[in-house]
This record gives structure tokens, C-alpha cells and sequence, in this order.
């Protein structure tokens, strides 16, 4: 029993300088640790605000983000020393794992630090090149092709603010996939490395596109301007009035026909524009495009026509005969309704529907019709047959 109770107090004793050691190094875990914290705050501290608003961190965020990596430092410098601690409390099974942690992030701190400078450099050779190209863009007076094209654009949706934002992004993606190479990372810089090679390999064609478009885009708006002075001047715009007899004051036919040829010219350009980038989704959409455009131009064709005729056919019944508006309205209307069934049959929207349909309005229209002449008409018939009778009756009396 006595031998029991000296070995008990022998391992106490024996284990009290371990103990003591384990106690001294997480004082001095806690010290390192306090001071390092207070240093990451005091460098971060260095960070000026203004610096911070020019790459877009408010304050709030970078306070955050400043709390958030001193407790980090704090953490890690805590656990630099905790292995040993437990080490000297014997207590292996929970060190090992500590330590190997703390091996596997001692390895990766290199690794993070050299992905940290390239983002810090990338970034700041970024916003150099964004600071040196807008200027270069702007000199070129590319901004006044646009405005030469009709395109609006506000401050920062100019030609020049838009490339330059492309080609900053694309350097910023550039930077941090050769950052997050750094980390090793295959998962994440895997799909973004994959990504950058395929924009590399498309540049070629995309500048293609950009010329064949930008060429294309001037040359509609050259043709559409030729077009609407030619058509002027041919004295187009008074031929709905030679025909109407009332001149059109809100259209004006050489502006509505350079308008369609200059889109349909833009719209065969950017097609033609994205077939260069080969790319499959954007050729088979391109195509059905194309292949829609005389089908839109004779739909369009003939509801217009439709609409002038119907509009002609109404002021020439209204003025032919002052007490059939509501014949000359319904024949207004049956024009309408007939231009849009054979606009809906060239389309070729359920054709057994539309041709049904059609038969019943123009049996309704023709019964309309019908009803309205013989009411509008009544008075026109009744002094047409007292005029006959009455001739019929003088006939009868010079005979006798």
C-alpha cells in the first residue's frame, strides 16, 4: 500500500517540470500571440482609406476584414505552440494531428503569400493599364463612331469606357489564375485556367467579329442615308399623298425604308459577325435568323399595305358618300382583318385555324356589309324607284 502511494506521489513530482514547461509555453503562446495580432493590426492600420475606395472597399469592409485577420494571426500563432504543449503533457494522440496541421499550413504560407503578391502586382498593373487605355481610346475619337452609328450611350456605356472594362477584367482574370496556380488548387484553378485558354484562343476571332460587325455597322448606316436622301429626293415621301389625297404627316416613307435597310443590313452583319467565333449555339441562331428575314419583310409588307389600303378605301367612301361611314369603317376593317390572315397563313401559324377563321369573318363581314349598305342605302333606293316611277309614268302619258 505504501509503495502505491510513494509511486503516486513519485509520477506527480515527476510530471510537475513537464507541467511547468506546458504552463510556460502557453503563457509565452499567448504573449507571441497578442503581439502578433497587435502587429497585423498596426500594418493594416498603414492601408489608407482613400487607397481602399480606388479598388472599391468601403471602410466598414476593410475594418472587418481587418478584425477578421488579426484573430487569424492571433489563431495561427496559438497554434504554432500548442503542440509542444501538449507534448509535454504527453498527451501524443491529440498532438500529432495538431502538428500536422500545423506543418500543412506552415508549407502553404509561402504558397499564399506568393498568390498575394501576384493578385497585389496583377491588380495594380490593371488599374495602370485602365488608367493609360481609356485616355488612348478616347484620343481616337472611337466615341464619335458611335455616335456616327446612332447608338446612345450614356458616360460610362461609351465604345472606349466598354473595352477598356473588357480588357481590365480579362487582365484581372488573367491575375488571379495565375494566383490561384500559386495555391495549388486544382479544383478552382482548373475550370478558371480552362476559361482563360479558351478566351486566348478566340481573341483572333473575336477581333474578326468586331471588325466584320463595326465595318458592317458603318457601312448600313452609309447605305441608309444614301438610300433616304435618294428616295427624297425621287419625291417618294409625297406618294401616299398623290395617292390618299391627304398628305402624311407622321410617316415619311424614305425614313421608314432606310430604317429597314439599315437594320436588316446591321442584323446580316453581326450574323456574319458571330459566325467567325464558330461557335455553334451562335451560328444556328444566326441562321434562322437570316433565313426569317424575307418572311418579316413580306409580313411586314403586307400589313402595311393592308393598313394603307384599308385607311385609302375608307376616306374615299367617306368622301364619296357622307352618309356611309359606318360602310366605309367596316370595309376599313375587313381590309384589316384580310391582311392580318394572310400575314398569321405566311407565317404559318396553324393554317386549318386561320383559314377557318378567316372563311367565318368574311361571311360575317359581307353580312355586315350587306346590313349597313341597305340601312345606309334606304333612302338613296327609295328616291331612285320614285324617280323611275315617275319616268315610267311620263312615258305612259306622252304614249297616249
Amino acid at each position: 500500500m505504501l509503495d502505491t502511494i510513494k509511486n503516486f506521489f513519485l509520477r506527480i513530482l515527476n510530471t510537475i517540470p513537464d507541467i511547468l514547461v506546458a504552463i510556460l509555453l502557453l503563457i509565452i503562446a499567448f504573449v507571441a500571440a497578442n503581439i502578433v495580432k497587435s502587429l497585423v493590426v498596426k500594418l493594416m492600420g498603414l492601408i489608407k482609406a482613400d487607397k481602399l475606395n480606388k479598388v472599391g472597399i468601403k471602410p466598414a469592409a476593410a475594418e472587418s476584414a481587418k478584425k477578421f485577420v488579426a484573430k487569424l494571426a492571433y489563431f495561427v500563432t496559438f497554434l504554432l505552440f500548442l503542440p509542444a504543449v501538449l507534448d509535454k503533457l504527453n498527451m501524443h494522440s491529440v498532438s500529432t494531428p495538431i502538428s500536422s496541421l500545423a506543418q500543412n499550413f506552415l508549407g502553404f504560407i509561402p504558397k499564399l503569400v506568393a498568390a498575394g503578391i501576384i493578385l497585389a502586382v496583377g491588380v495594380f498593373i490593371a488599374n495602370i493599364l485602365k488608367d493609360l487605355l481609356l485616355p488612348l481610346l478616347k484620343a481616337t475619337k472611337i466615341d464619335t463612331l458611335q455616335e456616327k452609328t446612332g447608338i446612345k450611350a450614356g458616360e460610362k456605356t461609351t465604345f472606349s469606357n466598354v473595352i477598356t472594362n473588357i480588357i481590365y477584367g480579362f487582365v484581372l482574370l488573367v491575375v488571379i489564375a495565375c494566383a490561384l496556380d500559386q495555391l495549388e488548387i486544382a479544383a478552382i484553378s482548373g475550370p478558371i485556367n480552362h476559361i482563360v485558354n479558351s478566351i486566348f484562343g478566340l481573341i483572333p476571332s473575336i477581333l474578326g467579329a468586331i471588325v466584320i460587325i463595326a465595318v458592317g455597322v458603318f457601312i448600313a448606316v452609309l447605305v441608309s442615308n444614301l438610300l433616304e436622301s435618294l428616295l427624297a429626293g425621287v419625291g417618294v415621301d409625297g406618294l401616299i399623298e398623290k395617292i390618299t389625297g391627304t398628305p402624311a404627316k407622321k410617316v415619311v416613307l424614305s425614313k421608314v425604308i432606310a430604317a429597314a435597310v439599315k437594320y436588316i443590313l446591321c442584323i446580316i452583319f453581326i450574323v456574319q459577325g458571330l459566325n467567325v467565333l464558330d461557335l455553334p449555339v451562335l451560328t444556328n441562331i444566326g441562321a434562322a435568323i437570316i433565313s426569317f428575314i424575307p418572311t418579316a419583310l413580306v409580313v411586314i409588307a403586307i400589313l402595311g399595305l393592308g393598313i394603307f389600303a384599308g385607311n385609302t378605301v375608307e376616306s374615299l367612301i367617306a368622301k364619296k358618300f357622307a352618309t356611309a361611314k359606318a360602310t366605309a369603317f367596316i370595309a376599313k376593317i375587313a381590309i384589316y382583318v384580310v391582311s392580318v390572315f394572310l400575314c398569321l397563313s405566311q407565317l404559318g401559324i396553324a393554317n386549318a385555324i386561320v383559314e377557318g377563321t378567316f372563311i367565318l369573318v368574311v361571311a360575317a363581314i359581307c353580312v355586315a356589309f350587306a346590313i349597313s349598305f341597305g340601312i345606309g342605302g334606304r333612302t338613296f333606293a327609295a328616291n331612285t324607284l320614285a324617280k323611275l316611277e315617275k319616268k315610267m309614268d311620263d312615258n305612259s302619258d306622252n304614249a297616249q
